[in-house]
Parts: structure tokens; C-alpha cells; sequence
């Protein structure tokens, strides 16, 4: 999580933890080299719709949700990975900044990163996947 400072009057967030050596380098042996090409999303021609909180900026309500074009990828693993260690803003891998920051804080208390993935990525979207 890239640090942030703290401006008069603005609330304090919640701070993030970091992630360990030991954590990062699991996630990143998870990233598959040519994920990006393989993607859904790959040339995706509005990327607006993978950052809600954007959603309004034009007056016009995003039509896509960005998280049911991942429901199908083949790399949102490799992706969420990806997303976790660049700390990456939007949607990515199925998941919210939010979402990522709680696997983040799960990593820090020492769960296995296969199984902080798996909450996201093997939850209610797989059961999601397998009905459709």
C-alpha cells in the first residue's frame, strides 16, 4: 500500500499493512508472465467501468459491472496477484481496492496466500460461475 499523507481537516484512514517479504514474493511467483494478454479485459475499450468510484463522473452510470467480466477470466488469479503487489487502484481480479486492503491484513496475520486468494476468488463468484 503506497503511503499517504495525512492533510489538515481530512479524516484518518485506516492504516494498511504492508506486506512481507515472504508474502510478496508468494504472489508474485502466482503472476503468470503473459497474464495481461490473456485477460478478458485486454483492450476492453472502457476502462472507466473498473473504477466505480468514477462511476458518476460523466453524468452517466456505468452499464458493465467490471467484476462480471472477470467472473470467467482464466488469469484473474495472476491478476489479483498482480493488483495486490502494485497496489493497484480499481478493479482488478475481481476485486475492490477494499477487498484487496482485507487480503492484505489477512497476509499480515499470517494466512497462507493461496488461501487469502481463495476467499475472493473460490467465494460466492465461483458458486456464481458454476450456475451459469
Amino acid at each position: 500500500m503506497t503511503a499517504r499523507r495525512q492533510v489538515p481537516g481530512q479524516l484518518v484512514l485506516p492504516l494498511v499493512p504492508g506486506l512481507s517479504k515472504k508474502s510478496r514474493a508468494s504472489l508474485v511467483q502466482r503472476i503468470d508472465v503473459r497474464w495481461q494478454d490473456k485477460a478478458y479485459c485486454a483492450g476492453y475499450l472502457d476502462t472507466d467501468d473498473f473504477y466505480p468510484e468514477d462511476e458518476t463522473r460523466r453524468g452517466v452510470r456505468r452499464t458493465t459491472d467490471p467484476k462480471e467480466l472477470c467472473a470467467f477470466c482464466p488469469v484473474v488469479r495472476s491478476c489479483l496477484s498482480a493488483a495486490i503487489v502494485a497496489d493497484e487502484q480499481g478493479v482488478w481480479g475481481r476485486t475492490t481496492e477494499a477487498e484487496r486492503d482485507a487480503i492484505r491484513e489477512e497476509l499480515a496475520f499470517g494466512t497462507d496466500v493461496d488461501r487469502a486468494l481463495s476467499v475472493v476468488l473460490d467465494g460466492p463468484a465461483a458458486l456464481w460461475r458454476a450456475a451459469a
